[in-house]
């Protein structure tokens, strides 16, 4: 796990880096500079609501991600309850959807883009590896597509 202080640099650098890309490249460039930077993560993209699921968009990842995903997951319970959630123990969240048994903890922040509803979701191999500081600069990251 990252302390706080270094998170926090590492966040600071990542958004310096985005801010230089043009709009068209900037999702594939978010999510190509925060799985690089962050080397403990091993799924970082983003789920676009397609009526009652939820499919891939785009991502990074040694593995294939489930797509499309039932509502009752991490991803989909962030969309329902428009509500950023941090889990720092995907085995004891119900409904939780395993798409790689490697993943430990999970954040999920849903967000409207041209009136679709998306959600960046990001897994990582250690247990409570996301928390206030990755919901901060995520949320500006966010602000950013």
């Amino acid at each position: 796990m990252i302390q706080s202080n270094a998170k926090e640099k590492k966040y600071q650098k990542s958004i310096q880096l985005i801010d230089t890309f043009d709009a068209k490249d900037k999702i594939d460039e978010i999510i190509k500079i925060l799985y690089e930077e962050f080397e403990d993560w091993i799924f970082c993209g983003f789920y676009i609501k397609k009526g009652d699921h939820l499919e891939i968009a785009n991502y990074l990842s040694k593995n294939i991600p489930c797509s499309p995903i039932k509502m009752n997951g991490v991803c989909g319970q962030s969309i329902i309850k428009n509500k950023i959630l941090i889990i720092g123990d995907v085995d004891k969240f119900k409904g939780h959807i395993v798409c790689d048994e490697n993943s430990k903890s999970e954040i999920a922040i849903p967000f409207v883009k041209n009136d679709k509803k998306y959600v960046f979701d990001i897994d990582s191999r250690n247990l409570n590896d996301f928390d206030i500081i990755d919901e901060k600069y995520l949320k500006k990251i966010i602000e950013r597509i």
